[in-house]
């Protein structure tokens, strides 16, 4: 066995036994004069050695700028001493012909088989892609793995993993700076990234995953793309929720725990009923530039309804609960009245710049504009089912609307509009209920 060969498999075992970071051996020698006669080429960066086999570009030779920007940000989320990461460093491989890297001996000597990605803790593998914003997203997961395995000690069970890594691979370079953890704005900026559009699809589909199923995944095989988006999501939702991201954020210093699930449902067993409602409306009405802030879902007591009862729903937030509880099977009346705002569109081409047309609107929506099916501003309610906690796909209310919910469910509300763009809104709309049947009263 080669002496590469035997440091990569005592570096794996060694990862596996959780140990800490001035233990793992040192990546590979890698003969340069060998790997320049078959075109394999090194790039230098202060955290970063990689060798590829690509030409020179701008989008390649940049790699280990990236990289070194990225060290100091994730310090920085991980929250570990600065000069902790001084002197770590990892090696790495982006890959367009293999054969070259294989008859140097350059791949993972575990014998790992990847399509796109693999790192074993201190050495990370890329395969070459047609997106520059995609080449760069799996240097930054690899890298998030690298990190995580030599920093904290192991990366945490399968969803947690993945989910990091994707979590803080998703980005945003321009000019030289970067910036990590972004939802990206628009599908345009992250070409071959995907995860948005499988979420939606999965929506439209009707095959959301609940948080059980995507925290039962198993690392020991490869994820799908399917699975990478779903881990994702549910890290972005936890790291940006106000609620939840604190919690979330501790979840580092107990990567190395066999009941690393049990803990965090402990850890969030108040919260519990709510985050799976949550998480619900947040995979029906995910979009890019979606405002978690902002749609963020505004919780309350309930109680039934036996009389005419009144609430103000705000035009700038996503589900906002009535606190109405009501009877499955029973009817009941929502009329809702006000003028508010609903799109706020900048205007350049007068004489006085940067004045903002402002669309006004009634709970009946503006048909000049559609939104998933339905006027934009139209008023749109939805079930938090009481016997499971689920929520439920929405349903226009308008002015006015008899409702009959499935099974006893709470009503919550909101303004037709994308997730992306609440911070146009302003104002408010009232929203009225009276029970419609006799036995409503009983």
């Amino acid at each position: 066995m080669r002496k590469s060969t035997r440091l990569l498999v005592f570096g794996a075992l060694l990862l596996l036994q959780g140990v800490a970071a001035a233990e793992f051996p040192v990546p590979r020698l890698v003969d340069e004069r060998r790997a320049a006669k078959v075109g394999i080429r090194k790039i230098v960066g202060k955290h970063l050695k990689l060798y590829t086999d690509l030409p020179q570009s701008n989008a390649v030779d940049e790699l280990a700028a990236v990289f070194d920007a990225a060290v100091p940000k994730w310090a920085d989320y991980f929250q570990l001493e600065p000069n902790k990461l001084d002197d770590w460093w990892m090696q790495g491989f982006l890959i367009q012909d293999r054969a070259k890297f294989a008859a140097l001996d350059l791949l993972p000597a575990d014998g790992k088989q990847f399509e796109n990605g693999y790192c074993n803790g201190h050495e990370l593998w890329l395969v070459e892609q047609p997106s520059d914003y995609y080449r760069r997203h799996l240097l930054l997961h690899e890298g998030t793995h690298g990190l995580m395995y030599a920093q904290l000690g192991a990366p945490g069970t399968g969803w947690y993993m993945e989910g990091m890594a994707e979590l803080l691979g998703t980005h945003q370079w321009q000019n030289g700076k970067l910036i990590l953890g972004v939802l990206p704005d628009r599908r345009e900026d992250v070409p071959m990234w995907g995860r948005i559009r499988l979420i939606r699809d999965a929506a439209e589909n009707r095959k959301l995953l609940k948080m059980r199923s995507i925290m039962a995944l198993d690392y020991r095989r490869a994820f799908s793309t399917d699975e990478y988006a779903w881990c994702w999501a549910l890290c972005k939702f936890f790291d940006s929720h106000p609620r939840w991201q604190n919690e979330f954020r501790k979840l580092k210093d107990r990567v190395n725990e066999q009941s690393f699930n049990k803990r965090i449902r402990y850890e969030l067993r108040a919260g519990w009923p709510e985050l799976q409602v949550e998480w619900d409306a947040f995979m029906r009405t995910l979009d890019y530039g979606y405002d978690i802030p902002r749609m963020t879902m505004h919780h309350q007591t309930s109680g039934p309804v036996t009389d005419k009862r009144s609430i103000s729903i705000a035009a700038d937030r996503g589900w906002q609960s009535t606190g109405w509880l009501l009877k499955q099977g029973r009817s009941y009346q929502v009329s809702a009245s006000g003028r508010y705002e609903i799109f706020r569109e900048q205007n350049y081409s007068t004489a006085e710049a940067n004045t903002a047309e402002t669309w006004s609107c009634e709970p009946g929506g503006v048909t000049i504009q559609y939104h998933q099916g339905q006027p934009l501003g139209k008023l749109l309610g939805a079930w938090r089912k009481i016997k499971n906690d689920r929520f439920s796909e929405s349903f226009p209310i308008g002015l006015s609307r008899k409702v009959k919910p499935p099974m006893d469910a709470v009503l919550y509300l909101r303004v037709n509009d994308s997730a992306a763009r609440l911070s146009d809104n302003a104002g408010t709309l009232s929203v009225s209920i009276r029970p419609s049947d006799a036995s409503a009263s009983d």
